[in-house]
This record gives structure tokens, C-alpha cells and sequence, in this order.
């Protein structure tokens, strides 16, 4: 991971590019401020023992890139650089890029893996885009251009077999911005002129195929070390195996897999489908026409869903490298290349300023010349190059229009598929139309395949690639339940799995019409179910689903979107609206559980290598109490009305419960004092997440009111995997005997200390599951609005007796596949 830090002569100033370059990093770059002196009398200025420890608190082994403002900023850091140890001066480098704009350059490359001199190169390259837009050309990073300066020059054959395509026309350009030096390139087989390095539309346009001789020429300080790089790139293969395949395109059509494949993912959402596969495309997007007033705001609105665009295309071009590999990823790192061509952004520009057109008509139109341009080629493989194209383009368009919605779905009924969703797509289904969905990557757990789970819509997620390859139209098989897909079953299997499916539907629509009952046990035992809430429209749909109450208040929905955190008198509002409409029933409130992957511009949390195991829940309550103490004020103020709870997550140790009863015990006094009515003796419970806590749940018991379980998290933490990482899902099994241990010995703490335990995640809305936790002696569940009918059902199914039995034999078993086996039989 390389550092980066800002050397400003203004404190705010360079904290605030911080918190620019910290939202690209995505926590993978160290990034610190050195803004302003130590004397508040002459705060504007800089220091550089203030820049050493910036860089000393950033440094590692891969180098740190200090970026500055002007005058003596310059002379700080190179002072500051003097200062250093001289086995670290070597790995830190000044950079003379642009601040704002090269900080955010240099995260994002540093977030995708890129080195020191990579990062530095991409700032220094950073004002290309913006000077394109605004109709102005960038500083030359070599200096005035000089035509008698003598140059270098080298003619390359290209020796990979599809040439100069996207991925290694990527790596050209990267490597190229390494140098000080002006570069282009000619395809000496065909007419055409020569190309800037720079522009990946002009470097493709080149049509380079194996077998043609490219001339490589540059001027500048560094022509010779550039020429001599970029021929050994070009000479070498450009880094290419000799069988790499042609990559198909994305929505080209394209051939189905072998008859009866069988593809294996992760058992996301519970169900049977058989139906055609249907691949979600594009849909297209309404292009606004006319006349735009103020061409200087259709750049700006370009910019910024440029900015957006990038960031999507970053994302895909990470999870495709992490899960497919660097070559796969190519493809994206040449789309990031294409939205920010400084050629496309001059030609978008000029026609914005000469026909005054929207910012939307302007990028279609030079965007569509651009995939034209690629698809003229007679070589099959660059014109498809085409289509990798227009996919970069939607993206900003989308952006433009204001739509979000990235495909047009199926009238008829359909088996999907696509690379991941979000749960605003999932929301559109109908799954009347929608019987199945079929994802590259994604979670069991994510937002998008909690809601399908609710819609009654089997999901397979984790599937890869594989899936992406199957012809529109393929009849598929898709068992959610076991995580398998079918591509062309066979006549004998799709009828046995269409049986699975009646019987499937036929207990679903059983178990919505017995939702309004109390949820009980065969032989009459009752069990609490509860619902899992995020706002105040979920409260009555929770009732409307058959909830006895709600078990888990998240209470972020006030927090998040926001530039301040909401004041008592807003909290209090919203908590007494949520208690008022469940009429009496039960409402636990749990307290912000920010850090890790949720963070606010208001909560300084910093920077950290792994914001799962840094500042978050509890421990940033306890550092920020005047958000803690509102907080609980507002609560308190609610309980004097309706029957309210309190919640602590990430409870690791006995002092911390004590420190947060110190704070409810303050903001009960400070509403004493004022006069206002509170609700007193309020019952808090301590959130079950991570191991420490089951290890002093015993003393958790004697000081809390009641327990419960956060099942995702702790079984996040008991196994250390990812729950959200597709490599490390199977490792995350529920079952595993580790957290069913953990399970254990937290409801026998509860039962010892004569507290309740409740279980709320994923898996307490897992039907596979309810034997176990029943035998286990959970009798309240907390699980999302549209999951409780499900899991009344499951429940009606056992008597203690019988789950006791099955708990047992479970227990004595060594691994998840085993006890998985138990349940299913």
C-alpha cells in the first residue's frame, strides 16, 4: 500500500482533499494532511516537522507521494525529505501535480494496486480530462514544446496474436505517463498518421496486428527511456500468453455452454425455477435535445458523471482482477483509459461550445464516433472492441439522464442473468415474469438477495463468468437451494425439479395466510418473531407481515446522506413515530453502528487498514459521547410513551458496557434536571457480534437486560472471512461447528444469568436452520419484514422435542457439510 500526504498552508484545505482522495481509496491507501503550522497566531502556512510526521505515520514499503500547493510548501517537504532516515528517502517522492486533481489521481491508482511511480505519473497526467473539457491545453509535463529537440524513435513488430487490442493499449498508456515525454505512435502497415499515446481511441484506432511493424517516437527529457520501454512492451507480446482467447463480447450473442452443464455458486435465496435465460442488456436512455442555455454547466454536469462513471468502472475492474485475473480486468482499466481520452473530452468540448447542445447529445455523439471508428475495422476482434465501448458510454449517459436502471426486464418468464444488482433493480421484479437469478459475483447476504429471498425469488450467486457465456434463450434449471444451476436439463430432470417448485409455492402461500398468527411450535410452544427495521415506513409492513414487534431498530437511516447528524428533537420525532404505529409492541432500539463499510462526513474516523477491526459501533460512541449522549436523550425521551429498548453493538468488553451505562445514566440526569419526561429503568441489551463477547458473556449477562446474537458479524469474525468476499463465502458457513459453538455458549451465559437471548441475521430467517436454534433454546427471532411468514412456517413444522434431538446429533458433528447433511434429511 503506498502513502500519500497533502502539504497545505491551509489546515481545512488540505484536510479536505484528504476526504476527497479518501473516498477513491476505499481505505487502501494511507493518506495524511499536513496543513497549516503549530502556532495558532500564524495558522496559515507550513511546517515541515509537521510534514516529517505525516510522512512518517504513512510510510511503508511502497513509498509515499507527497503532493503540495505553492511557495513554501515546496521548501517544507523537501526540508521535511532532508529530515527523514536515508533508507526512507529513496521510497518518498515530491510530486509537482496539480493538488485536488492529483490526489484523487494518485488514489485511485494506488487503490487499484499501482506502484509510486505509477501513482505519481497518473497526478501529474491529471489535469489531461479537465483541460480537454474546459477547451484549454494542460501545462506540458516536459516542458515547451521543442520541434528541434532532437528525438528517439524505435520500430517494433508486434509478436501477440491480436496485436494492439484493449488491454495491452491500456498498459501502453500507463506506461507511457511514466515518462517525461511527448509520444506517438505509428502503424507503418496502414495509412492513418500517427497516434498520441495518450488517447486509447487514437492508440486502437491504429488497427496494430500481429505480424505489423509499429514506430515508437518520443521527445522530451526521458524520450530515450520512454522509446526504450514501450519497445520491449510491444516486443515482449505486450505481456500476452501465445493461447489467449479472443475475449467475447459483452452483449454480443453468444454461444451456450456444453448440454447439460452443470455450474455450481452460492446458495443465495431458496427455490426452484426451470425457464429461458435472459441477460440483462442496457436499456437505452432518453437523450434530452434542444438548446442549452449555459455550455459552461453542461461541462460541469459531463465532469461529474465522468467522475461517477469512473468509479463504477473501477469497481468492476477490481472484483474482475481479484476473481478472474489481471488479464480479464484489462478490459475495465481500458474503459477507465476511454472515459478519460483527452482527445474524446476536446471533441466533446468543442461541439458543446460551437452548437450549444446538451451535455448528453455531445457525448453520445462523439462517444458513438468513437465505437464507429473501432467497428469499421475489418479485423473481427477490434470492431468488436465496439461494444466495450458503448458499455463505458452508457455509463455516463445513465449518469446524465438521471437513470439508474441499467436494462429493460423480461415480459415473459424468464430465468436472469447478470454480474451483480443493486436492491433498487431487484425492487422492479415481477416474479410472475422474474422466476429465477442467476449472478457473477454477489452475496447470500447482500440487500439485493435479502429482498429476491423475500420476493420469492430463487437466487444462485458466485457463479462467475461461466454463466455470463450461456445463449439468450437457453433453457435453464436453477435450485437456490443448493446453489446449482443447469444449463439444458434434460427432459427427466427439469420435470422433477418443476414438481420441487409446486411443492415450494404451494408451502409459501400456506404460510402467508397463517403470517397473522402468533408463531408457536408443534406441540405449542411460543416463539417470538420480530422484525428487523431501517426507517419508519418499514414499521407497518412489518406488522402487515405478521411481526409481534421489532427486534432490531437501525437506527443509521437518520445519520446517513447527510453533512450533520440530526439533533435530538429530530431522533426523538422519528423514534416516537416507529413506537406510536407498533401500537405497543415491542421496539429495540439499537444505537449508531457506524465504521467499517459505512462511514459520515461528520465522524472523523480516519484512515485505517482494516476498518472492520478499527474504530466502529461501541468505540466510536465512547470517543464522539456528544453524539452518544443525543442520541440516548432522544431514546429516553420516547420511552416515557411507548415500550422501548436500547442497544449496544460491538460490545467487546465488561468496561465498555459500563462506560455506556455511564453515559444513558448522564443524559437520564440532564433530563431530569430539565424538567423533560424519560422513561426510566430502560432495559439495555449488548449485541452478541464477535468472540471476546462470547468469551465474558457470562459477566455481559450479570450487567445487561438481555442479549442478542448478531449473527452475520460474529460469524464473520469466528471464521475470518469476509462475508461479503465471494472467494471466502464457502468459509463463512453458519454451520461450521465454531459458530454453532459460539451459539451455545452465549444462550447457556443468557440462561445462567437469567437474561433473554435473541438471534437476529440471516440465519435465523433460514428454514434449514430452525430445528437447530430452537434445540439451541432460541425463542425470539429477529429477521427482515417479508421473512417472517417463511419463518413462522418453519417453526409450525417442529416440536421442541424433535428439535432438541436434532440439535444434539448436530452438535456432536466435525464439519458444516455434515451438519448441513443432518438438517436437509
Amino acid at each position: 500500500m503506498i502513502g500519500l500526504v497533502i502539504v497545505s498552508h491551509s489546515a481545512r484545505l488540505a484536510e479536505g482533499v484528504c476526504d476527497l482522495a479518501r473516498q477513491v481509496a476505499q481505505g487502501r491507501v494511507a493518506i495524511a494532511a499536513a496543513g497549516g503550522t503549530a502556532d495558532p497566531a500564524n495558522a496559515l502556512g507550513t511546517d515541515a516537522v509537521l510534514v516529517l510526521d505525516a510522512i512518517q505515520s504513512v510510510y511503508g514499503e511502497d513509498g509515499v507521494l507527497v503532493l503540495m500547493d505553492l511557495g513554501s510548501a515546496v521548501l517544507s517537504a523537501s526540508t521535511a525529505l532532508e529530515l527523514l532516515d536515508a533508507g526512507r528517502q529513496a521510497h518518498v517522492r515530491l510530486c509537482a501535480a496539480p493538488l485536488v486533481e492529483g490526489a484523487v489521481a494518485a488514489a485511485s491508482v494506488g487503490a487499484a494496486g499501482g506502484s509510486l511511480a505509477e501513482a505519481a505519473a497518473e497526478a501529474e497526467h491529471a489535469l489531461a480530462g479537465k483541460a480537454a473539457l474546459v477547451g484549454t491545453e494542460p501545462a506540458s509535463r516536459e516542458g515547451p514544446a521543442d520541434e528541434a529537440e532532437p528525438g528517439e524513435e524505435a520500430v517494433v513488430t508486434l509478436t501477440n496474436r491480436l496485436g494492439l487490442h484493449a488491454r495491452p493499449a491500456a498498459r501502453l498508456i500507463r506506461t507511457a505517463r511514466l515518462y517525461r515525454a511527448r509520444i506517438t505512435l505509428e502503424n507503418l502497415t496502414r495509412a492513418g498518421g500517427a497516434a498520441p499515446a495518450e488517447s486509447i481511441n487514437r492508440v486502437l484506432g491504429l488497427g496494430a496486428r500481429q505480424g505489423q511493424q509499429v514506430r515508437i517516437r518520443a521527445r522530451g527529457p526521458e524520450a530515450r527511456e520512454a522509446v526504450a520501454a514501450l519497445a520491449r512492451f510491444l516486443g515482449s507480446g505486450c505481456g500476452e500468453k501465445d493461447d489467449l482467447a479472443p475475449r467475447v463480447p459483452q452483449h454480443a450473442p453468444q454461444p451456450a455452454a456444453a448440454p447439460a452443464e452443470h455450474l455450481t455458486g452460492i446458495a443465495a435465496a431458496a427455490g426452484v425455477a426451470v425457464a429461458p435465460l435472459v441477460r440483462l442488456h442496457p436499456a437505452s436512455v432518453a437523450i434530452a435535445g434542444g438548446v442549452a442555455a449555459d455550455p459552461d454547466a453542461e461541462r460541469q454536469r459531463l465532469l461529474a458523471a465522468l467522475e461517477g462513471a469512473r468509479e463504477e468502472t473501477r469497481g468492476l475492474y477490481e472484483w474482475t482482477q481479484s476473481h478472474a485475473g489481471l488479464d480479464e480486468a484489462g478490459i475495465f482499466d481500458a474503459q477507465m483509459l476511454f472515459l478519460e481520452d483527452p482527445a474524446l473530452l476536446d471533441a466533446v468540448s468543442r461541439k458543446l461550445g460551437a452548437e450549444r447542445c446538451t451535455a448528453e447529445s455531445a457525448w453520445q455523439a462523439e462517444s458513438a464516433r468513437a465505437a464507429s471508428r473501432l467497428r469499421d475495422f475489418a479485423d473481427p476482434y477490434l470492431s468488436e472492441r465496439a461494444a466495450d465501448v458503448a458499455d463505458a458510454a452508457s455509463r455516463v449517459l445513465r449518469r446524465l439522464a438521471g437513470e439508474t436502471v441499467a436494462f429493460e426486464l423480461p415480459r415473459r418468464p424468464s430465468i436472469l442473468s447478470a454480474h451483480d444488482l443493486t436492491a433498487s433493480e431487484v425492487k422492479r421484479f415481477d416474479p410472475a415474469t422474474v422466476l429465477g437469478i442467476c449472478l457473477e459475483t454477489g452475496s447470500a447476504i447482500s440487500h439485493s438477495t435479502i429482498l429476491a429471498r423475500a420476493m420469492g425469488i430463487p437466487v444462485v450467486t458466485g457463479l462467475g463468468p461461466p454463466i455470463s457465456t450461456v445463449a439468450e434463450g437457453t433453457l435453464v434449471a436453477i435450485d437456490g437451494d443448493r446453489g446449482a444451476v443447469w444449463i439444458e436439463p434434460d427432459a427427466t430432470l427439469a420435470a422433477t425439479l418443476e414438481s420441487r417448485r409446486r411443492d415450494w409455492l404451494a408451502a409459501r402461500q400456506a404460510a402467508e395466510r397463517k403470517r397473522d398468527r402468533p408463531a408457536a411450535t408443534r406441540d405449542g410452544r411460543r416463539i417470538r418473531v420480530l422484525a428487523n427495521i431501517s426507517g419508519v415506513e418499514d414499521a407497518a409492513e412489518a406488522l402487515a407481515r405478521g411481526a409481534e414487534g421489532v427486534g432490531v431498530l437501525r437506527t443509521e437511516f437518520l445519520f446517513l446522506g447527510r453533512a450533520a447528524a440530526p439533533d435530538e428533537e429530530e431522533q426523538a420525532a422519528a423514534y416516537r413515530t416507529i413506537a406510536e404505529a407498533l401500537g405497543g409492541r415491542t421496539l429495540c432500539i439499537r444505537v449508531l453502528d457506524i465504521g467499517g463499510d459505512k462511514r459520515l462526513p461528520y465522524i472523523d474516523i480516519g484512515e485505517e487498514a482494516n476498518p472492520f477491526l478499527g474504530w466502529r459501533g461501541i468505540r466510536v460512541l465512547l470517543g464522539r459521547r456528544d453524539l452518544f449522549r443525543t442520541q440516548v436523550r432522544a431514546i429516553l425521551r420516547t420511552a416515557a410513551v411507548r415500550p422501548v429498548e436500547l442497544l449496544l453493538p460491538m460490545i467487546t468488553s465488561l468496561d465498555e458496557l459500563s462506560e455506556a451505562r455511564t453515559v444513558i445514566r448522564e443524559a437520564e440526569a440532564e433530563l431530569d434536571r430539565a424538567g423533560l419526561p424519560f422513561g426510566r429503568d430502560i432495559r439495555v441489551g449488548v449485541m452478541i457480534e464477535v468472540p471476546a463477547a462470547v468469551a465474558i458473556a457470562d459477566g455481559l449477562a450479570r450487567e445487561a437486560d438481555f442479549f442478542s446474537i448478531g449473527s452475520n458479524d460474529l460469524i464473520q469474525y469466528t471464521l475470518a472471512a469476509d462475508r461479503t468476499n465471494t472467494r471466502v463465502t464457502p468459509i463463512a458457513d453458519p454451520f461450521h461447528p465454531a459458530v454453532l459453538d459460539m451459539l451455545r455458549r452465549t444462550i447457556e451465559a443468557g440462561r445462567r444469568g437469567g437474561i433473554e437471548v435473541a438471534l437476529c441475521g440471516e440465519l435465523a430467517a433460514d428454514p434449514l436452520a430452525t430445528p437447530l436454534l430452537l434445540g439451541l433454546g432460541i425463542e425470539e427471532f429477529s429477521v427482515s419484514a417479508p421473512l417472517i411468514p417463511g419463518l413462522k412456517g418453519a417453526i409450525s413444522q417442529w416440536s421442541m422435542a424433535d428439535a432438541k434431538d436434532v440439535c444434539r446429533e448436530a452438535l456432536a458433528l466435525d464439519t458444516a457439510s455434515a451438519i448441513r447433511s443432518l438438517l436437509k434429511t
